[in-house]
This record gives C-alpha cells, sequence and structure tokens, in this order.
C-alpha cells in the first residue's frame, strides 16, 4: 500500500501548483519544505531558499546561488544538512511536504538521510521529485511506500483531484 506521492514533470509544468492547491482546498496543516527562488538580480542571478511551508526566505536558508545567463550554481549542502532534517522533523503535521527533490542535494547526506527516514513513517507525504536519474532520487522512487505520478499539461487537472483524493483520505486516518 502506497503512503505517499510525488509528482515528477517538465518544468513548469504545474507541480508545484498542484501541491499549494491540494493544501488550499483540504485545508490541512502541512510540514515539512519548499525550495523557492528570490534575490533575483539584473545579472540575471539568484538565490534558492530551503523553507517551511509558512516561512519567508531568509539569508541562512539559501541553499544555492545560480549564476546569471545559465553559468551554473554554487550549491550549500551544509544548509540542506541543518535546515532540511529540522524542517521535516519539526512537527506532527497530517501531511510532509517535500517540494523540491532534486539534484542539488546530492552531496548533502544528512538531509537525504531525514528524508528518507521520513518515508519509512506513518505520516503521508506529498512531494515533486526532479525527471532525473542520481542514486538519491533513484533511491527515493524505488521506496516501497513511494508511488510516483508524471504530471503533464493534457492531465493535470485529473492529478490534481487524484492526489487531493489521497490527501483527504490520508488525513481521514
Amino acid at each position: 500500500m502506497q503512503h505517499h506521492i510525488f509528482l515528477t514533470g517538465n518544468l513548469q509544468v504545474g507541480k508545484s501548483t498542484i501541491i499549494h492547491k491540494v493544501i488550499e482546498e483540504s485545508g490541512i496543516i502541512a510540514g515539512g519544505f519548499r525550495t523557492v527562488g528570490g534575490n533575483y538580480a539584473k545579472d540575471g542571478s539568484s538565490d534558492v531558499f530551503l523553507l517551511g511551508m509558512n516561512e519567508n526566505p531568509a539569508p541562512d536558508r539559501i541553499v544555492a546561488h545560480r549564476f546569471g545567463c545559465g553559468r551554473g550554481r554554487t550549491v550549500y549542502p551544509e544548509v540542506f544538512d541543518t535546515v532540511g532534517p529540522r524542517l521535516l522533523g519539526d512537527s506532527s503535521p497530517s501531511l510532509i511536504i517535500m517540494d523540491e527533490l532534486g539534484f542539488m542535494e546530492k552531496d548533502a547526506v544528512q538531509f537525504q538521510n531525514a528524508v528518507l527516514s521520513t518515508l519509512d513513517g506513518s505520516v503521508p507525504v506529498l512531494g515533486v521529485i526532479r525527471n532525473m536519474q542520481t542514486p538519491f532520487l533513484d533511491e527515493v522512487r524505488a521506496h516501497p511506500k513511494v508511488d510516483v505520478i508524471i504530471v503533464t499539461e493534457e492531465n493535470r487537472a485529473e492529478v490534481l483531484q487524484q492526489v487531493l483524493s489521497f490527501v483527504q483520505k490520508s488525513y481521514s486516518r
């Protein structure tokens, strides 16, 4: 029996939007984390933050700095390792959000262990996972409690209803 759902698909197809709508429509107070961009500069550079569900960007939450015009990024795995496990273990929510898992946390072993430990637990997880191959992402996808759903422009309304139903059933346990 699956307990966790991860959404995957092309960039900007609506995966995170589905998660936000599910939280809004279900009224569930969720724990976990989200990654968001911010501090956009004229040269095209920006920062990526690892935040709790109701937190605003702060300097101690920067997990990566993207250089403008596709010139790469600097990743700070130590921030993943200190902030991430705390966000995953902060409370006892009815639903844990992981938005999103990708390549930036490849060197953040403590964060990876916290994610895998959370997946072993009983609280349902709703997340986004990048559509790429890394040992960590492959381990998440292969977890016995994880179901991965591919989101496309054509099926995103249907996926929203499917995920909303999953969350409502999980919440009523």
